[in-house]
Protein backbone atom coordinates (compact mmCIF):
# COMPACT_ATOMS: atom_id res chain seq x y z
CA UNK A 1 0.00 0.00 0.00
CA UNK A 2 0.75 3.44 -0.82
CA UNK A 3 1.87 5.09 2.44
CA UNK A 4 -0.56 8.02 3.31
CA UNK A 5 0.63 11.47 2.57
CA UNK A 6 1.07 13.94 5.36
CA UNK A 7 -1.02 17.30 5.95
CA UNK A 8 1.17 19.81 5.02
CA UNK A 9 3.37 21.92 8.10
CA UNK A 10 2.35 25.42 5.79
CA UNK A 11 -0.05 25.89 3.07
CA UNK A 12 -0.12 29.01 1.11
CA UNK A 13 -3.66 29.68 -1.00
CA UNK A 14 -3.95 32.74 -3.34
CA UNK A 15 -1.27 35.25 -1.84
CA UNK A 16 -0.13 38.91 -3.14
CA UNK A 17 1.19 41.73 -2.21
CA UNK A 18 1.24 44.81 -3.97
CA UNK A 19 3.88 47.68 -3.70
CA UNK A 20 2.07 50.63 -5.17
CA UNK A 21 1.42 49.84 -8.90
CA UNK A 22 3.67 46.52 -8.54
CA UNK A 23 2.16 43.22 -7.80
CA UNK A 24 5.25 41.07 -6.74
CA UNK A 25 3.45 38.43 -5.78
CA UNK A 26 0.15 37.33 -7.40
CA UNK A 27 -2.37 34.84 -6.42
CA UNK A 28 0.94 32.49 -5.07
CA UNK A 29 -0.29 28.76 -3.89
CA UNK A 30 2.04 25.99 -2.54
CA UNK A 31 2.28 23.68 0.33
CA UNK A 32 5.68 22.21 1.96
CA UNK A 33 5.15 18.85 4.11
CA UNK A 34 7.52 17.99 6.82
CA UNK A 35 10.44 15.75 6.04
CA UNK A 36 10.66 17.37 2.62
CA UNK A 37 12.68 19.76 1.09
CA UNK A 38 11.29 21.92 -1.19
CA UNK A 39 13.41 24.01 -3.83
CA UNK A 40 11.70 27.63 -4.45
CA UNK A 41 13.57 29.21 -7.80
CA UNK A 42 13.13 32.34 -10.15
CA UNK A 43 15.14 35.01 -12.12
CA UNK A 44 15.28 38.39 -10.09
CA UNK A 45 12.41 40.07 -9.33
CA UNK A 46 9.89 36.86 -9.66
CA UNK A 47 8.97 37.07 -6.06
CA UNK A 48 11.06 34.97 -4.44
CA UNK A 49 11.83 37.65 -1.08
CA UNK A 50 8.37 38.82 -0.88
CA UNK A 51 7.15 35.37 -0.46
CA UNK A 52 10.00 34.76 2.49
CA UNK A 53 9.46 38.19 3.96
CA UNK A 54 5.25 37.05 4.10
CA UNK A 55 6.34 33.81 5.54
CA UNK A 56 9.05 34.97 7.77
CA UNK A 57 6.24 37.51 9.29
CA UNK A 58 8.11 40.73 8.09
CA UNK A 59 5.92 41.26 5.45
CA UNK A 60 2.31 41.67 5.48
CA UNK A 61 0.27 40.21 2.28
CA UNK A 62 -2.35 42.01 0.59
CA UNK A 63 -4.83 38.97 0.05
CA UNK A 64 -4.58 35.29 0.41
CA UNK A 65 -4.26 33.24 3.34
CA UNK A 66 -1.30 30.92 5.01
CA UNK A 67 -2.02 27.60 7.43
CA UNK A 68 0.71 26.48 9.52
CA UNK A 69 -0.09 22.95 11.07
CA UNK A 70 -3.59 23.34 9.80
CA UNK A 71 -4.06 26.76 12.02
CA UNK A 72 -4.39 30.19 10.13
CA UNK A 73 -0.78 31.71 10.11
CA UNK A 74 -0.62 35.47 10.16
CA UNK A 75 2.32 36.97 12.64
CA UNK A 76 2.71 40.32 13.42
CA UNK A 77 6.10 40.41 13.32
CA UNK A 78 9.28 38.11 12.64
CA UNK A 79 9.09 37.01 16.00
CA UNK A 80 5.96 35.99 15.71
CA UNK A 81 6.82 33.83 12.82
CA UNK A 82 9.55 32.37 15.67
CA UNK A 83 7.70 31.81 18.33
CA UNK A 84 5.20 29.76 15.81
CA UNK A 85 8.33 27.40 14.64
CA UNK A 86 9.29 29.09 11.58
CA UNK A 87 12.95 30.04 11.11
CA UNK A 88 14.58 31.93 8.70
CA UNK A 89 17.75 32.64 7.35
CA UNK A 90 18.00 35.46 5.09
CA UNK A 91 20.43 35.96 1.65
CA UNK A 92 21.41 39.07 3.72
CA UNK A 93 24.37 37.54 5.95
CA UNK A 94 24.31 40.98 8.40
CA UNK A 95 20.76 40.95 8.98
CA UNK A 96 21.21 38.08 10.90
CA UNK A 97 24.22 39.47 12.79
CA UNK A 98 24.50 42.05 15.63
CA UNK A 99 27.84 43.79 14.86
CA UNK A 100 29.75 44.99 18.34
CA UNK A 101 28.53 41.42 19.72
CA UNK A 102 31.08 38.44 20.53
CA UNK A 103 30.60 35.07 18.52
CA UNK A 104 29.05 33.48 21.63
CA UNK A 105 26.58 36.25 22.31
CA UNK A 106 24.85 36.11 18.19
CA UNK A 107 24.96 32.49 18.94
CA UNK A 108 22.16 32.84 21.70
CA UNK A 109 20.68 35.69 20.78
CA UNK A 110 17.10 34.04 21.29
CA UNK A 111 18.05 33.36 24.84
CA UNK A 112 19.24 37.04 25.22
CA UNK A 113 16.25 38.59 23.42
CA UNK A 114 13.43 36.81 25.59
CA UNK A 115 11.89 38.82 27.85
CA UNK A 116 14.17 38.76 30.91
CA UNK A 117 16.69 37.22 29.38
CA UNK A 118 19.15 40.40 29.74
CA UNK A 119 19.11 40.04 33.42
CA UNK A 120 19.27 36.49 33.87
CA UNK A 121 22.27 36.03 31.17
CA UNK A 122 25.59 35.50 32.57
CA UNK A 123 29.18 35.76 30.35
CA UNK A 124 29.43 32.03 31.72
CA UNK A 125 26.04 30.99 31.09
CA UNK A 126 26.10 32.85 27.27
CA UNK A 127 29.32 31.06 25.95
CA UNK A 128 27.97 27.72 27.77
CA UNK A 129 24.78 28.02 25.44
CA UNK A 130 27.32 28.85 22.88
CA UNK A 131 29.25 26.29 22.92
CA UNK A 132 26.18 23.83 22.34
CA UNK A 133 25.03 25.59 19.52
CA UNK A 134 28.24 25.63 17.84
CA UNK A 135 29.22 21.91 18.55
CA UNK A 136 26.00 20.53 17.14
CA UNK A 137 26.46 22.78 14.10
CA UNK A 138 29.93 21.00 13.94
CA UNK A 139 31.52 25.11 14.35
CA UNK A 140 34.98 25.81 14.94
CA UNK A 141 34.81 29.77 15.79
CA UNK A 142 36.15 31.54 18.46
CA UNK A 143 33.46 32.65 20.52
CA UNK A 144 34.97 35.83 22.58
CA UNK A 145 35.58 37.32 18.78
CA UNK A 146 33.54 40.67 17.65
CA UNK A 147 31.57 38.57 15.18
CA UNK A 148 32.19 41.93 12.71
CA UNK A 149 35.84 40.30 12.79
CA UNK A 150 34.94 37.46 10.75
CA UNK A 151 34.74 36.93 7.41
CA UNK A 152 31.45 36.57 6.10
CA UNK A 153 31.06 32.64 5.04
CA UNK A 154 31.93 32.67 8.87
CA UNK A 155 29.01 35.07 9.67
CA UNK A 156 26.41 32.76 7.53
CA UNK A 157 27.44 29.89 9.30
CA UNK A 158 26.60 31.27 12.71
CA UNK A 159 22.85 32.73 11.47
CA UNK A 160 22.58 28.68 10.25
CA UNK A 161 23.83 27.06 13.49
CA UNK A 162 21.37 29.36 15.07
CA UNK A 163 18.54 28.62 12.95
CA UNK A 164 19.20 24.58 12.89
CA UNK A 165 19.13 25.11 17.43
CA UNK A 166 15.89 26.35 17.36
CA UNK A 167 12.54 24.06 17.21
CA UNK A 168 11.48 24.38 13.51
CA UNK A 169 8.40 23.73 12.11
CA UNK A 170 9.64 25.31 8.58
CA UNK A 171 13.06 26.30 8.34
CA UNK A 172 13.56 28.95 5.17
CA UNK A 173 16.57 29.16 3.87
CA UNK A 174 17.58 31.86 1.49
CA UNK A 175 20.34 31.57 -0.97
CA UNK A 176 22.48 29.98 2.21
CA UNK A 177 25.61 28.79 0.66
CA UNK A 178 26.05 32.28 -1.30
CA UNK A 179 29.28 32.61 1.18
CA UNK A 180 30.16 29.45 1.72
CA UNK A 181 32.91 27.38 0.28
CA UNK A 182 31.69 23.65 -1.40
CA UNK A 183 32.91 21.64 1.62
CA UNK A 184 31.08 24.18 4.05
CA UNK A 185 28.01 24.33 1.68
CA UNK A 186 28.12 19.97 1.22
CA UNK A 187 28.26 20.18 5.47
CA UNK A 188 25.43 22.99 5.13
CA UNK A 189 23.57 20.22 3.08
CA UNK A 190 23.51 17.07 5.44
CA UNK A 191 22.63 19.28 8.06
CA UNK A 192 19.77 20.10 6.01
CA UNK A 193 18.81 16.44 5.01
CA UNK A 194 19.26 15.85 8.90
CA UNK A 195 16.45 18.43 9.32
CA UNK A 196 13.73 17.14 7.36
CA UNK A 197 14.73 13.44 8.57
CA UNK A 198 13.55 14.45 11.60
CA UNK A 199 10.28 15.89 10.06
CA UNK A 200 10.92 20.00 9.64
CA UNK A 201 9.84 21.14 6.86
CA UNK A 202 12.58 23.21 4.49
CA UNK A 203 12.02 25.40 1.79
CA UNK A 204 15.25 25.90 0.22
CA UNK A 205 15.93 29.30 -2.01
CA UNK A 206 19.03 29.13 -4.57
CA UNK A 207 20.58 30.12 -7.72
CA UNK A 208 22.77 26.60 -7.67
CA UNK A 209 20.83 24.63 -9.91
CA UNK A 210 23.20 21.18 -9.42
CA UNK A 211 22.68 22.48 -5.59
CA UNK A 212 18.65 22.24 -5.67
CA UNK A 213 18.75 19.18 -7.76
CA UNK A 214 21.09 16.90 -5.48
CA UNK A 215 19.30 18.36 -2.71
CA UNK A 216 14.95 19.15 -3.09
CA UNK A 217 12.52 16.56 -3.57
CA UNK A 218 10.38 19.48 -5.12
CA UNK A 219 11.29 22.44 -7.08
CA UNK A 220 8.85 25.25 -6.91
CA UNK A 221 9.08 27.73 -9.97
CA UNK A 222 8.00 31.21 -9.53
CA UNK A 223 8.27 33.66 -11.96
CA UNK A 224 6.21 37.45 -12.25
CA UNK A 225 5.18 36.75 -8.67
CA UNK A 226 3.39 33.38 -9.97
CA UNK A 227 3.57 29.74 -9.13
CA UNK A 228 4.83 28.77 -12.74
CA UNK A 229 5.66 24.89 -12.73
CA UNK A 230 6.24 22.49 -9.61
CA UNK A 231 8.72 20.23 -10.59
CA UNK A 232 9.42 16.57 -8.53
CA UNK A 233 12.75 14.60 -8.32
CA UNK A 234 14.41 13.51 -10.75
CA UNK A 235 14.85 17.04 -11.98
CA UNK A 236 15.33 18.37 -15.44
CA UNK A 237 18.01 21.34 -15.40
CA UNK A 238 16.56 22.49 -18.91
CA UNK A 239 13.11 21.88 -17.79
CA UNK A 240 13.67 23.94 -14.60
CA UNK A 241 15.19 26.90 -16.41
CA UNK A 242 12.40 27.10 -18.98
CA UNK A 243 10.20 27.56 -16.14
CA UNK A 244 12.25 30.25 -14.85
CA UNK A 245 13.00 31.90 -17.85
CA UNK A 246 9.02 31.70 -19.93
CA UNK A 247 8.99 30.85 -23.26
CA UNK A 248 10.86 33.68 -25.14
CA UNK A 249 7.93 35.42 -26.47
CA UNK A 250 8.89 38.14 -28.81
CA UNK A 251 8.53 42.11 -26.81
CA UNK A 252 5.37 43.38 -28.17
CA UNK A 253 7.54 46.49 -28.98
CA UNK A 254 10.94 44.94 -30.09
CA UNK A 255 14.36 47.31 -29.75
CA UNK A 256 15.20 46.31 -33.26
CA UNK A 257 13.43 44.36 -35.57
CA UNK A 258 16.28 42.90 -37.77
CA UNK A 259 17.69 40.16 -37.67
CA UNK A 260 20.92 39.90 -35.03
CA UNK A 261 22.95 39.59 -38.41
CA UNK A 262 21.96 41.90 -39.81
CA UNK A 263 21.93 44.92 -37.04
CA UNK A 264 25.43 43.95 -36.22
CA UNK A 265 26.56 45.13 -39.89
CA UNK A 266 24.78 48.38 -39.64
CA UNK A 267 27.06 48.76 -36.56
CA UNK A 268 30.38 50.25 -36.44
CA UNK A 269 32.67 48.29 -34.18
CA UNK A 270 35.82 50.64 -33.53
CA UNK A 271 39.02 50.15 -30.98
CA UNK A 272 38.91 48.62 -27.82
CA UNK A 273 38.27 51.15 -25.12
CA UNK A 274 38.67 49.19 -22.20
CA UNK A 275 40.66 45.74 -21.53
CA UNK A 276 40.86 43.39 -18.89
CA UNK A 277 43.22 40.18 -18.43
CA UNK A 278 43.01 37.58 -16.28
CA UNK A 279 40.01 39.42 -14.04
CA UNK A 280 37.30 36.98 -12.45
CA UNK A 281 33.20 37.69 -11.97
CA UNK A 282 33.71 36.03 -8.43
CA UNK A 283 36.18 35.12 -6.40
CA UNK A 284 36.90 30.70 -7.07
CA UNK A 285 35.83 31.77 -10.44
CA UNK A 286 37.70 30.58 -13.44
CA UNK A 287 39.75 34.12 -14.65
CA UNK A 288 39.24 35.36 -18.39
CA UNK A 289 39.70 38.59 -20.44
CA UNK A 290 37.54 41.09 -22.00
CA UNK A 291 37.37 43.75 -24.49
CA UNK A 292 34.90 46.35 -24.57
CA UNK A 293 35.39 48.48 -27.80
CA UNK A 294 33.82 51.41 -29.49
CA UNK A 295 30.00 51.20 -30.52
CA UNK A 296 29.56 47.70 -29.00
CA UNK A 297 26.85 46.45 -27.20
CA UNK A 298 28.04 43.75 -25.03
CA UNK A 299 25.75 41.61 -23.69
CA UNK A 300 26.45 39.87 -20.05
CA UNK A 301 23.80 36.87 -19.10
CA UNK A 302 23.61 34.56 -16.34
CA UNK A 303 21.16 33.57 -13.85
CA UNK A 304 21.23 34.57 -10.14
CA UNK A 305 24.45 34.46 -8.70
CA UNK A 306 26.37 33.81 -11.90
CA UNK A 307 29.06 36.73 -11.43
CA UNK A 308 27.05 39.12 -13.96
CA UNK A 309 26.26 42.08 -10.97
CA UNK A 310 29.92 41.78 -9.60
CA UNK A 311 31.81 41.42 -12.55
CA UNK A 312 29.86 45.23 -13.91
CA UNK A 313 30.52 46.35 -10.00
CA UNK A 314 34.70 45.46 -10.34
CA UNK A 315 34.56 47.39 -13.69
CA UNK A 316 32.64 49.91 -12.40
CA UNK A 317 35.00 50.54 -9.04
CA UNK A 318 31.96 49.55 -6.72
CA UNK A 319 33.78 46.32 -5.87
CA UNK A 320 37.65 45.91 -5.06
CA UNK A 321 39.25 43.98 -8.32
CA UNK A 322 39.14 40.13 -7.58
CA UNK A 323 42.13 39.46 -9.44
CA UNK A 324 43.76 40.51 -12.52
CA UNK A 325 44.49 43.98 -14.35
CA UNK A 326 42.67 46.62 -16.54
CA UNK A 327 43.23 48.94 -18.94
CA UNK A 328 41.03 52.21 -20.39
CA UNK A 329 42.52 54.12 -23.32
CA UNK A 330 45.72 51.91 -23.05
CA UNK A 331 46.37 53.41 -19.42
CA UNK A 332 46.39 51.54 -16.30
CA UNK A 333 42.97 51.36 -15.08
CA UNK A 334 41.82 50.00 -11.10
CA UNK A 335 39.38 52.47 -9.60
CA UNK A 336 39.32 52.12 -5.74
CA UNK A 337 35.88 54.16 -5.89
CA UNK A 338 32.90 54.47 -8.42
CA UNK A 339 33.97 58.51 -8.09
CA UNK A 340 37.21 56.93 -9.60
CA UNK A 341 36.05 55.38 -12.70
CA UNK A 342 33.35 58.16 -13.40
CA UNK A 343 36.73 60.67 -13.56
CA UNK A 344 38.36 57.82 -15.59
CA UNK A 345 35.19 58.34 -17.97
CA UNK A 346 33.20 54.84 -16.57
CA UNK A 347 29.59 54.88 -15.34
CA UNK A 348 27.60 52.25 -14.16
CA UNK A 349 23.92 52.29 -13.22
CA UNK A 350 23.25 49.86 -10.71
CA UNK A 351 20.97 47.12 -10.30
CA UNK A 352 18.09 48.17 -7.38
CA UNK A 353 16.79 50.84 -8.36
CA UNK A 354 15.29 52.30 -5.37
CA UNK A 355 18.09 51.14 -3.55
CA UNK A 356 20.96 52.22 -5.31
CA UNK A 357 19.77 55.14 -7.56
CA UNK A 358 17.04 57.12 -6.72
CA UNK A 359 16.73 59.89 -3.96
CA UNK A 360 13.30 60.34 -2.64
CA UNK A 361 11.73 63.98 -2.89
CA UNK A 362 14.59 65.27 -5.44
CA UNK A 363 13.58 66.43 -8.77
CA UNK A 364 13.84 64.71 -11.93
CA UNK A 365 15.95 67.58 -12.76
CA UNK A 366 18.20 67.03 -9.92
CA UNK A 367 18.42 63.52 -10.80
CA UNK A 368 19.63 63.68 -14.10
CA UNK A 369 22.65 66.25 -13.26
CA UNK A 370 23.80 64.95 -10.23
CA UNK A 371 26.72 63.12 -11.63
CA UNK A 372 27.46 66.07 -13.75
CA UNK A 373 26.82 68.84 -11.64
CA UNK A 374 29.85 70.27 -12.62
CA UNK A 375 28.93 70.70 -15.95
CA UNK A 376 26.14 73.11 -15.16
CA UNK A 377 27.36 75.32 -12.63
CA UNK A 378 28.29 78.70 -13.54
CA UNK A 379 31.24 80.94 -10.64
CA UNK A 380 30.49 77.68 -8.57
CA UNK A 381 26.33 77.85 -8.72
CA UNK A 382 24.34 75.66 -9.90
CA UNK A 383 22.59 77.01 -13.23
CA UNK A 384 19.04 75.75 -13.12
CA UNK A 385 18.42 76.66 -16.64
CA UNK A 386 20.90 74.69 -17.72
CA UNK A 387 19.74 71.35 -15.23
CA UNK A 388 16.24 71.95 -16.64
CA UNK A 389 17.66 71.96 -20.60
CA UNK A 390 19.31 68.75 -19.77
CA UNK A 391 16.34 67.54 -18.13
CA UNK A 392 14.32 67.90 -20.83
CA UNK A 393 16.63 66.63 -23.25
CA UNK A 394 16.69 63.50 -21.35
CA UNK A 395 12.95 63.63 -21.31
CA UNK A 396 13.10 64.00 -25.09
CA UNK A 397 15.39 60.99 -25.90
CA UNK A 398 13.61 58.48 -24.07
CA UNK A 399 10.17 59.77 -24.06
CA UNK A 400 9.73 60.03 -20.43
CA UNK A 401 6.41 61.01 -19.77
CA UNK A 402 5.41 63.06 -16.26
CA UNK A 403 4.66 65.94 -14.88
CA UNK A 404 8.06 67.57 -16.18
CA UNK A 405 11.59 68.36 -14.54
CA UNK A 406 10.43 69.70 -11.51
CA UNK A 407 8.32 66.47 -10.47
CA UNK A 408 9.78 64.37 -7.35
CA UNK A 409 11.18 61.37 -9.00
CA UNK A 410 8.77 58.99 -7.15
CA UNK A 411 6.12 60.68 -9.02
CA UNK A 412 6.79 58.84 -12.16
CA UNK A 413 6.34 55.65 -13.00
CA UNK A 414 8.96 52.95 -12.40
CA UNK A 415 9.76 52.71 -16.42
CA UNK A 416 9.88 56.42 -16.60
CA UNK A 417 12.54 56.17 -13.46
CA UNK A 418 14.33 53.85 -15.20
CA UNK A 419 14.99 56.05 -18.12
CA UNK A 420 15.59 58.91 -16.01
CA UNK A 421 18.63 57.01 -14.51
CA UNK A 422 19.81 55.48 -17.69
CA UNK A 423 19.59 58.70 -19.17
CA UNK A 424 21.71 60.82 -16.81
CA UNK A 425 24.88 58.59 -17.33
CA UNK A 426 24.13 58.69 -21.29
CA UNK A 427 23.95 62.80 -20.77
CA UNK A 428 27.36 62.34 -19.26
CA UNK A 429 28.61 60.81 -22.36
CA UNK A 430 31.24 58.37 -20.54
CA UNK A 431 33.16 56.52 -22.17
CA UNK A 432 32.05 52.99 -21.03
CA UNK A 433 28.50 52.88 -19.82
CA UNK A 434 27.75 49.54 -17.72
CA UNK A 435 24.12 48.85 -17.09
CA UNK A 436 23.11 45.77 -14.91
CA UNK A 437 19.31 44.94 -15.35
CA UNK A 438 18.24 48.07 -17.08
CA UNK A 439 14.52 46.63 -18.09
CA UNK A 440 13.63 45.13 -14.61
CA UNK A 441 10.38 46.48 -13.37
CA UNK A 442 9.93 48.37 -16.86
CA UNK A 443 6.74 47.51 -19.04
CA UNK A 444 7.65 46.78 -23.00
CA UNK A 445 7.30 50.13 -24.40
CA UNK A 446 9.61 51.01 -21.54
CA UNK A 447 12.25 48.40 -22.44
CA UNK A 448 11.86 49.18 -26.20
CA UNK A 449 12.88 52.72 -25.74
CA UNK A 450 16.12 52.03 -23.68
CA UNK A 451 17.16 49.53 -25.89
CA UNK A 452 16.89 51.72 -28.93
CA UNK A 453 18.63 54.26 -26.85
CA UNK A 454 21.91 52.26 -25.52
CA UNK A 455 21.99 51.22 -29.09
CA UNK A 456 22.21 54.70 -30.72
CA UNK A 457 25.03 55.42 -27.82
CA UNK A 458 27.52 56.13 -30.37
CA UNK A 459 31.24 55.46 -29.55
CA UNK A 460 30.67 55.02 -26.76
CA UNK A 461 31.49 51.05 -25.11
CA UNK A 462 28.26 49.75 -23.78
CA UNK A 463 28.04 46.94 -21.36
CA UNK A 464 23.99 45.29 -20.72
CA UNK A 465 23.80 43.03 -18.12
CA UNK A 466 20.13 41.04 -17.81
CA UNK A 467 19.34 37.21 -16.53
CA UNK A 468 16.59 37.38 -19.19
CA UNK A 469 17.84 35.71 -22.78
CA UNK A 470 15.36 37.82 -24.44
CA UNK A 471 16.29 40.92 -23.57
CA UNK A 472 20.13 39.94 -23.98
CA UNK A 473 19.59 39.13 -27.71
CA UNK A 474 17.35 41.90 -28.72
CA UNK A 475 19.86 44.44 -27.94
CA UNK A 476 23.70 42.88 -27.50
CA UNK A 477 25.79 42.77 -30.83
CA UNK A 478 27.99 40.48 -28.40
CA UNK A 479 27.27 38.14 -25.71
CA UNK A 480 29.10 36.49 -22.55
CA UNK A 481 27.23 33.83 -20.51
CA UNK A 482 28.87 33.33 -16.84
CA UNK A 483 27.97 30.49 -15.01
CA UNK A 484 28.72 29.80 -10.99
CA UNK A 485 31.13 32.74 -11.95
CA UNK A 486 32.82 31.47 -14.62
CA UNK A 487 32.74 31.95 -18.19
CA UNK A 488 30.32 29.21 -20.38
CA UNK A 489 30.51 30.91 -23.26
CA UNK A 490 30.95 33.55 -25.71
CA UNK A 491 28.70 34.28 -28.55
CA UNK A 492 28.39 37.25 -31.88
CA UNK A 493 24.73 38.33 -32.32
CA UNK A 494 24.03 36.16 -35.43
CA UNK A 495 24.71 32.96 -32.67
CA UNK A 496 22.85 34.05 -30.27
CA UNK A 497 19.47 32.35 -29.71
CA UNK A 498 17.49 32.36 -26.43
CA UNK A 499 17.78 28.78 -26.24
CA UNK A 500 21.18 28.71 -26.75
CA UNK A 501 21.84 31.30 -24.01
CA UNK A 502 19.77 29.09 -21.70
CA UNK A 503 22.01 26.17 -21.81
CA UNK A 504 24.35 28.01 -21.22
CA UNK A 505 22.81 29.55 -18.57
CA UNK A 506 22.18 26.34 -16.58
CA UNK A 507 26.09 24.87 -17.08
CA UNK A 508 25.06 22.98 -20.45
CA UNK A 509 26.23 23.20 -23.98
CA UNK A 510 24.64 25.51 -26.50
Amino acid sequence: MTAPVPPPVVAVSGLARSYGATRALDGVTLEVRPGEIAGLIGANGAGKSTLIKVLSGAVRPSAGTITLDGRPFAPAGPLDAQAAGVQTVHQNIDDGVVFGATVAENLTLDSIARRGGRWFSTPARIRAEAGAVAEAAGLALPLDAPVETLPAGARQQIVIARALARRARLLILDEPTSTLSAAEADALARKVRRAAASGVAVLYVSHRLAEIESLCDRVIVLRDGRVRRVFTAPLRRAAIVEAMLGEFAAPVAPVDAAAPADRAGRRTVGAAVLTAAGVRAAPGGTPFDLDLREGEVLGVTGLLGSGKTGLLQQLGGARPLVSGEMRLCGAPYRPAHPRAAIAAGVAYAAEERSAQAIVPGWSVRAHVTLPTLRAHSRAGLLSRRSETAAARRVSARFGVKGPGAEAPIETLSGGNQQKVVVGRWLEAAPRVLLLDEPFRGVDVGARADIGRVVREAGTMAVVVASSDPQEIVEVADRVLVLHEGSPAGELRAAEATPERLAALMSGGAA
